[in-house]
């Protein structure tokens, strides 16, 4: 609702995050405002941004101060949004302006930081005939309104003879950005009895939120397009929900081709005026279908009838920074305002998923069928006995030269990017690590530079041991880039691409290596990027090397995430006709091999469970981290020390040490609790008592984390 009354007081939140902040401060305005919208407001000596949250008539301050400007002509957020950032607040023990800003693009966030919003100038007439033929001739060869750079190109000296005799006048418009699409129309598959069984239960039902449970290959998308086919023909909204950017183009192009009209896409990669076009597509009901990452749920739908949330056991569904929401999370609470079923969807589905589809909270729905082929058969060679060559067993180099002798694809995945992820000196056993994290650095030899893979820092490359001046560095262990060098030597007449976090920081970077492969490739080479979603017809064979590695976290997630991110690579392979997957391991009786090896999701799932209760984790239990940060360590223990205290009679693990960030000291609590209503209310006394000793120590509060950080 707007106001134009000539003055009214508003309740602003300034744009500051911190919880020491976590309130309105009131204002008098006016301008036309309304809810939602972002003001300029003065703040202390300074001038901030923040948005206004409710409207009043009056106010009983002594002293009040004016709104600057408004600086939006319509709200940025509507009221649906505005409530969500308060619960989202309250759950995750969060400032609301932490909330607030993640919901929008860049170009909106309540801040003088953030990239502006590009307008472009536009010439239109106005009305007054020119004062000659030849400016006249000019002005009837285009078409008004024109950008004014397109037409200077023709003459700028009669462009600007036009402007000033104001036959012409300059408007500014914002920049609208078109997204490259295929429209490329596919005819549409014929449904699989169980897909068809799958679609027709959840059309039926009563029930608002079902787990789709489908082996790899099952035809998952094909439901999900199903499904979202009926809900656009009832004018609705339909949200498309992936992992990770690398999964945007394959559903992308799958919509694209069924729907055949214009989309709005959300992730990362796309720059600020990218995203804020996508967002006011949304907002100004310009298009029905949203596919995105994470951030693409916070979307300003209006009249939303659908959410399916591929990959819905994916750790990067979980933000890992303020607010550290689960998108999970947000897609449940937006379902209930507007009364839309949700689809979650996985082959390896996370235990708490599975966990209340077994107590009926979530409808089961199963895919138990490959579409057109059987599972891969997989196998698992003991390394203990096999002759190596740039760390491939002599049985993965013979089955990939029997692929490419059929003129069939190969995909290799190597979750560790870098050329050596380890610096280690022969001489002294010194490792190399990084000065802010004390991590280990990894050696780039494409950029010969030194790379902390946790906080991003980059090294000029040491050719001596700093510790003993040696020159001797282990090779035995290696990344993608090493790998991708072995692989060339191996295979000198193949086309081998490597795709991991190091070839796709460019602009659609996955989209131009996936169709490389998908076109001319042999091999794809990758990190976890090339472990799920992916659908390629000539793919018959996934190896997967260093397998040991996905279970060796000290952490209560690390035999779920080492399983999902095994099975999910095994499913990559065969999926239009019989498949191999061979996985290189010391360990081949471990029980965990031996669920992948026979795609059994349900022994994995009890045994974990009995582990899960025993060591009372989720989903038995709910969780959070608290980390305490300073550079001196004995002032960061005794906070952390302290704050168990506070916390009382919770069950709490630590204090303990862990991996340094920006050079300081880094100490953590796990607090568990039985109870989520409780745990969330001792975490918010505990973050305002420390508030309260107005300590240097940092706190950082994680809320229901999927893992514990090292």
């Amino acid at each position: 609702m707007w106001y134009n009354d000539s003055m009214v007081y508003v309740d602003v939140y300034i744009e500051y995050n911190a919880l020491q902040l976590n309130q309105t401060f009131t204002y008098r305005c006016q301008y036309p405002v309304s809810c939602g919208c972002r003001v300029k407001v003065p703040f202390s000596s300074r001038t901030l941004i923040g948005y206004v949250q409710s409207i009043h008539s009056s106010c009983d301050l002594e002293s009040v101060k004016d709104v600057l400007e408004v600086l939006d002509t319509k709200p940025i957020l509507n009221k649906e949004l505005m409530n969500l950032a308060d619960w989202m607040s309250t759950y995750y023990v969060s400032s609301k302006m932490s909330c607030l800003k993640t919901m929008v693009p860049p170009a909106l966030k309540p801040s003088h930081k953030y990239a502006k919003i590009v307008t472009l100038d536009w010439l239109e007439t106005t009305g007054l005939a020119p004062k000659t033929k030849r400016q006249e001739a000019f002005l009837a060869a285009n078409t008004f309104p024109i950008l004014a750079s397109e037409l200077r190109k023709q003459s700028v000296s009669m462009t600007r003879s036009l402007l000033e005799q104001k036959v012409l006048k300059i408007v500014k418009k914002e920049k609208d950005v078109a997204m490259p699409f295929s429209y490329a129309s596919k005819t549409m598959p014929t449904l699989t009895q169980e897909q068809a069984q799958a679609i027709q239960t959840i059309q039926s039902s009563q029930d608002s939120i079902f787990l789709l449970h489908g082996v790899t290959g099952s035809g998952k998308t094909e439901v999900f397009l199903r499904l979202a086919q009926d809900v656009l023909q009832q004018g609705k909204q339909v949200l498309f929900l992936v992992p990770e950017i690398g999964l945007t183009p394959m559903m992308i192009e799958r919509v694209t081709s069924r729907f055949q009209e214009r989309i709005a896409i959300y992730h990362s990669q796309l720059n600020a005026q990218e995203k804020y076009n996508q967002y006011c597509l949304v907002r100004d009901h310009k298009v029905n279908i949203v596919v995105g990452t994470r951030s693409s749920v916070f979307m300003p739908f209006s009249d939303l009838g659908l959410i399916l949330m591929d990959e819905e056991h994916d750790t990067s569904y979980k933000q890992d920074n303020k607010p550290q929401y689960h998108t999970r999370d947000i897609v449940l609470k937006r379902s209930q305002t507007h009364h839309c079923k949700v689809i979650f969807a996985s082959a390896t589905p996370s235990l708490d998923s599975y966990a209340h589809a077994i107590k009926k909270k979530y409808h089961l729905v199963e895919l138990k069928q490959r579409v057109a082929t059987s599972m891969p058969q997989i196998s698992l060679i003991d390394m203990k006995s096999e002759q190596t060559n740039f760390g491939l067993s002599q049985s993965l180099i013979s089955a990939m030269q029997a692929c490419f002798t059929r003129k069939e694809q190969v995909i290799l995945l190597l979750n560790r990017r870098g050329y050596l992820p380890v610096m280690r000196c022969m001489d002294c056993n010194a490792t190399l690590t990084c000065p802010d994290c004390g991590l280990a650095l990894a050696y780039h030899k494409k950029d010969h530079q030194l790379v902390c893979h946790c906080c991003g820092r980059v090294f000029p490359y040491q050719e001596e041991c700093p510790n003993c001046h040696g020159h001797n560095f282990y090779q035995s262990s290696m990344g993608t880039e090493k790998l991708e060098e072995g692989l060339k030597s191996l295979f000198p007449q193949q086309k081998i691409i490597r795709m991991d976090a190091d070839t796709t920081r460019k602009k659609n970077a996955h989209q131009k290596l996936l169709k490389e492969f998908e076109e001319s490739g042999d091999l794809l080479l990758g990190t976890q990027m090339v472990a799920k979603g992916l659908d390629f017809s000539r793919v018959n064979l996934v190896g997967i090397l260093n397998a040991d590695a996905a279970f060796t976290r000290m952490d209560f997630s690390s035999n779920e995430i080492g399983y999902d991110l095994l099975e999910q690579a095994s499913g990559r392979s065969g999926r239009f006709q019989s498949g191999q997957v061979l996985i290189q391991t010391f360990d081949p009786d471990q029980f965990l091999l031996q669920c992948v090896v026979h795609h059994s999701y349900s022994q994995f799932f009890r045994r974990e469970m009995q582990f899960r209760h025993l060591g009372f984790y989720p989903p038995y239990a709910y969780l959070c981290t608290i980390i305490y940060m300073n550079k001196d360590l004995q002032t960061v223990m005794q906070v952390a020390q302290e704050a168990k205290e506070f916390l009382g009679d919770m069950k709490v693990l630590g204090p303990v040490l862990i991996s340094m960030r920006q050079a300081k000291q880094r100490v953590r609590l796990v607090v568990k609790s039985k109870s989520k209503a409780e745990l969330n209310q001792r975490i918010w006394a505990l973050a305002k008592h420390h508030q309260a000793l107005h300590t240097k120590v940092y706190q950082d509060i994680n809320m229901y984390p999927m893992t514990l950080e090292d």
